[in-house]
């Protein structure tokens, strides 16, 4: 008995330390600590948003990363944090009140249990809050309600190749469900909801409720966003939408209902992901796309431009990890700077860092310094080297129980038989 009264008292004390991390006083000296001057020693103005991405597991008060996001926050130009309130599995951040997300479970894990406050604390900072919300990759609702989700040809929901599951774009009740959740967030208090995975699978052959057609998919994901349109600015909060970096450049819908154009009309900002790793060696000329940041970024930005579409409505998601794709080298503050200042020189909205674990240790002012200076227009001086696998490993996804024991090279991706084959998460 002894024993569990301690252990419960410890399990107490372990909580009330995490609580304090962030209300309120370890948080009031970290902002007592922010250098005034942050802004106007980089030149930079208060309305555009320079944000961080924090997901569902990092965004709690207790966590190392939101330490760091708001000690960055303090002492840089940043100033607003992109958080996950319902990710790809269609797990909620929050302790969600609608009827169906209790039917979903998906507020089982939530990781912000008083998010009133939560953002409360947040915006009394004057930190610009974003609500990243992924829209149709959502195995939560897709598990809960079989009738709503993407199946197979011959029956039986389909999973992508990372075992997910995706809901119907055609389905009047699966759009309604993330539609009523982006609502109910927007009235916490955030300032914009961003949808991320407003489209259709990157994958052929499957079967919706209505003809997999080029007409049929680019209505269902216009029709989406104007009635999120109609929705949600009525409530004072803006909306965005995350895109693939390839829409920029191809005027068809890569057949998964994004058309530039369509999309615009409805929302505040374009969140193209101009990450120079998603690009197909020789598809824009360079052999090493990893390696030309600032190019990689003006270009897209600027063929997106060229297709009416105003500067001011594009805010790109920049690349702040690794390359995973060329040189495998990571990307430090001058590649971070280098695609902050190609979005900044052709007059983008901010800029939104990417990092899927939450992780900035290059975002700092020499980073910001660095974007003040044109030399952070050369190309990175990493040289493409192909990625190695063990022969461990190629024995074991190849059943070659022959091959010899020898490092084998990796092409680098080539020309994609199918527009999203470069970036095919599905």
């Amino acid at each position: 008995m002894l024993r569990i009264w301690l252990l419960s008292l410890l399990l107490l004390s372990t909580y009330l330390s995490a609580y304090d991390t962030f209300y309120p006083s370890r948080l009031k000296n970290i902002t007592e600590t922010q250098a005034p001057d942050a802004l106007s020693l980089f030149g930079y103005s208060s309305s555009e948003v320079r944000a961080l991405y924090l997901n569902r597991h990092t965004a709690g008060p207790s966590t190392p990363q939101f330490k760091h996001a708001l000690n960055i926050i303090a002492r840089t130009p940043m100033n607003a944090l992109v958080i996950d309130m319902k990710n790809v599995k269609g797990d909620l951040s929050y302790p969600s009140a609608l009827p169906e997300v209790r039917r979903t479970r998906a507020s089982r894990h939530a990781t912000l249990r008083d998010i009133h406050r939560y953002a409360r604390e947040l915006k009394e900072r004057g930190i610009y809050l974003i609500a990243r919300i992924a829209v149709f990759k959502d195995k939560r609702q897709a598990l809960a309600y079989p009738s709503r989700a993407v199946h197979r040809p011959g029956g039986g929901i389909w999973r992508d190749r990372h075992s997910e599951m995706w809901v119907d774009p055609f389905d009047p009740k699966a759009r309604a469900y993330t539609l009523a959740i982006a609502e109910e967030v927007a009235r916490l208090g955030f300032d914009e909801i961003n949808f991320d995975y407003i489209r259709f699978p990157a994958h052929r052959g499957l079967r919706y409720d209505r003809p997999d057609t080029r007409a049929n998919r680019v209505v269902a994901i216009d029709s989406f966003l104007q009635e999120a349109e109609n929705r949600l600015h009525p409530l004072g909060v803006k909306v965005s939408v995350d895109v693939f970096g390839y829409v920029l450049w191809n005027p068809g819908d890569l057949q998964i209902g994004q058309v530039l154009e369509k999309m615009a009309r409805h929302v505040d900002y374009i969140c193209p992901m101009l990450y120079p790793s998603g690009f197909y060696r020789g598809s824009v000329t360079f052999s090493n796309p990893a390696a030309h940041p600032y190019e990689i970024v003006r270009i897209s930005l600027r063929k997106g431009i060229a297709r009416g579409v105003s500067p001011s409505k594009f805010r790109p998601w920049l690349q702040a990890f690794r390359d995973y794709a060329f040189s495998r080298h990571q990307y430090k503050e001058h590649e971070i700077a280098a695609q902050i200042r190609a979005a900044e020189k052709l007059g983008a909205s901010g800029w939104l860092l990417w990092n899927p674990s939450s992780r900035f240790p290059y975002v700092n002012r020499r980073l910001f310094t660095l974007v003040g200076d044109s030399s952070a227009e050369n190309p990175s001086q990493v040289a493409y080297t192909p990625r190695r696998r063990s022969a461990k490993r190629s024995k074991k996804h190849q059943g070659n129980r022959h091959r010899k024991t020898h490092s084998v090279r990796e092409k680098a991706p080539s020309h994609p038989s199918h527009p999203l084959d470069i970036l095919r998460t599905n």
